[in-house]
């Protein structure tokens, strides 16, 4: 535990209070005698104490020594407020703020001076017991309370830092998820240009054929070199989107078509999935609102299996009005939480993006018979 380098207001205000108590008692208790070393000595404890967090093991020696000496010159023993409360706010301020060592050195000293006083008054080991018994006490008591406060610190920076790496965790997920979403879009922008390249290109040649129009020509030269031009482009981003990532591949990504396998494989990892998506659906949706639906599916199940405790899953997918709809949801109960992993929720969170993409919405949460559902809508025009 750090120690503050000067006094605080409060221990400036305990040790001027305690300061003006002492010298009140002196002066109005006809049994502190001789008055002058009793003020003074109960002073110096007083004013000991103001720097009872700063340097604790000086201020103990402080006491234990003004206390002693005090008893030595004629004050009777254990007489006045100051003789028995400045030990126990020095002990505790040791134990409190300084190593158990330097405690233990602590309690050594007051024991030490409860022995002297004891023996210069021959007040018999019941007293020097006495003592004992006050200083053990205050020190078990200490360092309870030192323990206490140093645990509960331990927690708040363990809190903290806990906080931050799930954050950095947070932030590194989301960065992936919009990576991949990325390279997605580059697969699927880059089938439809190119597509788009070569239909312009066997347009030129078949007009070839006869006259065409010198403005459809030059459109369609325009089409040929624009189309190239962003799939060089869009090479280029994915190159740069890699970083190094080898494993990306560039091969087709999923659409509806490959829905039934990836609800066998949730079967085979323990949910089983009723699905409700026609089989033909998928020839006339675009690509990109074909792919983000996979991959909303994909995590919602994934979201099943990790946070609920049903068997079984709905998938529907629908379109109509040119909005693609679709829903997955079970009927819980929520699974037993363990300790939360890492980066929770980003899943949700993609598939919300995903669908920003392509001006849709994602809506999750609990349903009224105690399960989860997730449902998207996806603008898809007129499907072509």
């Amino acid at each position: 535990m750090d120690r503050p380098t000067r006094p605080s207001r409060f221990d400036l205000a305990l040790s001027g209070l305690l300061t003006v108590a002492a010298v009140a008692e002196v002066a109005l208790t006809p049994a502190l005698t001789p008055k002058v070393p009793a003020m003074v000595f109960e002073v110096v404890m007083a004013v000991a104490l103001a720097f009872r967090r700063v340097r604790p093991i000086p201020v103990v020696v402080t006491v234990a020594v003004a206390g002693t000496v005090d008893t030595l010159v004629g004050v009777p023993l254990n007489q006045g407020t100051m003789v028995l409360a400045a030990p126990v706010i020095a002990v505790y301020s040791v134990c409190a703020w300084a190593s158990t060592r330097e405690a233990l050195l602590a309690s050594a000293i007051f024991l030490a001076a409860f022995a002297i006083q004891s023996w210069a008054f021959d007040a018999g080991v019941g007293n020097w017991l006495f003592g004992f018994v006050f200083v053990v006490a205050t020190l078990i008591a200490g360092i309870t309370i030192q323990v206490r406060t140093r645990e509960a610190e331990r927690l708040r920076e363990a809190a903290v830092r806990h906080e931050a790496q799930l954050e950095m965790q947070a932030r590194d997920a989301a960065e992936h998820e919009r990576t991949r979403i990325a390279r997605e879009l580059h697969d699927v922008i880059s089938h439809s240009v190119t597509v788009m390249v070569v239909q312009a290109g066997a347009a030129e040649r078949v007009s070839v054929a006869g006259p065409p129009a010198p403005e459809a020509l030059e459109a369609m030269r325009t089409i040929q070199h624009v189309g190239r031009q962003a799939l060089g482009e869009l090479s280029g981003l994915l190159g740069v989107l890699r970083d190094g990532d080898e494993s990306v591949g560039l091969g087709p990504q999923p659409g509806l078509g490959a829905l039934p396998e990836l609800f066998e494989r949730s079967a085979a990892a323990g949910v089983v999935v009723s699905a409700d998506v026609a089989a033909d659906l998928g020839r006339s949706l675009p690509v990109g609102p074909q792919l983000a639906t996979f991959r909303i599916i994909q995590e919602a199940l994934t979201n099943v299996r990790k946070h609920s405790a049903a068997p079984f899953a709905r998938a529907q997918v629908c379109v109509a009005d040119g909005i693609l709809r679709l829903t997955v949801d079970d009927d819980g109960p929520p699974r037993e939480q363990g300790p939360v992993a890492p980066g929770g929720g980003l899943g949700l969170r993609g598939a919300r993006e995903r669908a920003k993409v392509y001006g849709g919405t994602v809506d999750a949460g609990p349903t009224p018979t105690g399960g989860f559902r997730v449902s998207a809508t996806i603008p898809v025009g007129d499907g072509r």
